[in-house]
């Protein structure tokens, strides 16, 4: 069942059950609070009756209560023998003749206000004998018990149409204007449902026209803005599997040619190692780049929870260590300033970081070039600084650094292998640890990458 033909039940529902509970509200009103007024106002209008009746001379009071039936009240004379009508008839006239009896000795019969309460049946419109006013009358010097009512029937002859045709229309009327406030509640929506089905199929170019300012407006341009986050991840998730797989189709080729070279016959063995050595890079390209998807990979699913105080020096001091071959292979100067420093976080990845930043700066540094490390702290945070003296980057490279899988030119960067992924790692680290990660270079003047941290109490 659509949600459209739902909320037009809903609505006949609620129109049904509130007709129904006003019904049972306006009886328990009367039976509660408006029948004893009814009755008095009615025993008033009696008495006054019978007092006009009693000075009539007896020629004059048939015809008077003929007038009174006519002019709208339903009227039963008796003298506990006969029984006189004037007015319109009562549906029921059963009453109990010691009523009758009390009338005709001098007491009044207030049916009205004793009427027994019914649920289903509103007091005021029950055409009973029984829900009526009695008063005595003398007429020609006997006693007469007069029973009396409002005939409702006659005072709504014409009422009751126009009254009823006004219920119809009211409710005929709220229901078609129900129907158009549902369809255009309901057109956006299913305008939505298009779209996101059509998002299923990496389809984003679904016109939504809607413009409003309410609940489904705000749920709208909610959606926009969705789907055009869905849109940029899913082409960059695209981007991404290119990537990988160019990135790992490269290195296996290399690997596989070089190794249909190693079988041909009557190679020399300075060739074969040359062959082997190449084969050894590639394989290594391939190892780092896998290490760093599944770094990626820990990243992205990574929570705030389980953290450690880590301390930064330490680490720092550890990456340079196990690095020094590399300094040591292209004669770079190192200095490294290092102060206590601890924070709260993941030591594996954080250690990530500082591999891979201190890895590009020995990479892209100049043959007996240098390198600085820095590690300060000031109030809650802490900074960490490593500069090379390198081939730096342009001002545009600058501003893709951190995307995953680019890389600078490949004429000015001399052909350095790398996998693209290294700056993109460590800017997701960091602003996973809440910190954040900046970038300063320049083409020859080496580049500069300070990442800020927030501290904690020392371990």
């Amino acid at each position: 069942m659509s949600l459209y033909v739902k909320f037009i039940w809903f609505t006949f529902l609620t129109m049904l059950i509130s007709s129904a509970i006003s019904f049972f509200a306006m009886n328990t009103l009367y039976h509660q609070f408006l029948k004893e007024d009814n009755n008095d106002k009615n025993l008033a209008i009696a008495q006054s009756f019978a007092g006009h009746l009693s000075s009539l001379p007896p020629n004059q009071v048939e015809i008077t209560l003929e007038v009174l039936g006519d002019a709208g009240y339903q009227l039963y004379l008796t003298d506990g023998r006969d029984v006189s009508r004037f007015g319109g008839e009562f549906r029921d006239e059963t009453i109990a003749q010691e009523d009758v009896q009390r009338v005709l000795g001098g007491d009044t019969f207030n049916g009205i206000r004793d009427f027994p309460r019914q649920t289903f049946v509103t007091g005021f419109f029950a055409n009973e004998l029984q829900n009526s006013i009695g008063v005595p009358v003398m007429l020609g010097g006997e006693s007469y018990a007069l029973f009396l009512r409002p005939d409702i029937e006659l005072l709504f002859q014409e009422l009751h149409l126009l009254f009823g045709g006004l219920a119809v229309g009211i409710v005929l009327l709220s229901f078609l204007g129900m129907l158009l406030v549902a369809r255009l509640l309901i057109q956006p929506i299913t305008k939505l449902t298009e779209a996101t089905e059509k998002m299923a199929t990496e389809t984003f170019d679904v016109p939504l026209a809607i413009d409003r300012r309410d609940e489904i407006g705000r749920l709208a341009d909610q959606f926009r803005l969705m789907r055009s986050r869905i849109e940029q991840s899913t082409v960059k998730r695209k981007e991404f599997v290119h990537n990988v797989s160019h990135d790992i189709q490269s290195p296996l080729h290399t690997i596989q040619s070089y190794l249909g070279l190693l079988e041909k016959p009557g190679i020399s063995d300075s060739d074969k190692q040359y062959y082997a050595e190449i084969i050894r890079e590639e394989t290594a390209r391939l190892s780092l780049l896998t290490t760093q998807l599944l770094t990626l990979a820990s990243v992205d699913k990574e929570t705030p929870e389980a953290l450690e105080t880590v301390a930064l020096h330490e680490q720092l001091h550890t990456t340079l260590s196990h690095l020094r071959y590399a300094f040591d292979a292209k004669e770079l100067a190192l200095s490294a300033q290092l102060t206590p420093a601890y924070t709260q976080g993941n030591a594996v990845l954080l250690q990530t970081v500082w591999e891979n930043l201190l890895t590009n700066a020995v990479k892209y540094s100049e043959q007996g070039g240098s390198v600085d490390v820095a590690l300060t702290q000031n109030d809650r945070q802490i900074h960490i600084t490593v500069r090379d003296h390198g081939i730096g980057m342009s001002e545009d490279e600058a501003k893709h650094a951190f995307e995953r899988f680019y890389r600078a030119d490949q004429a000015r960067t001399r052909g350095q292998k790398g996998s693209g992924l290294g700056l993109s790692i460590a800017r997701e680290i960091i602003e996973l640890h809440g910190g954040r990660i900046e970038l300063d270079s320049a083409p020859g003047a080496g580049t500069t990458v300070a990442v800020i941290l927030t501290s904690s109490s020392s371990a």
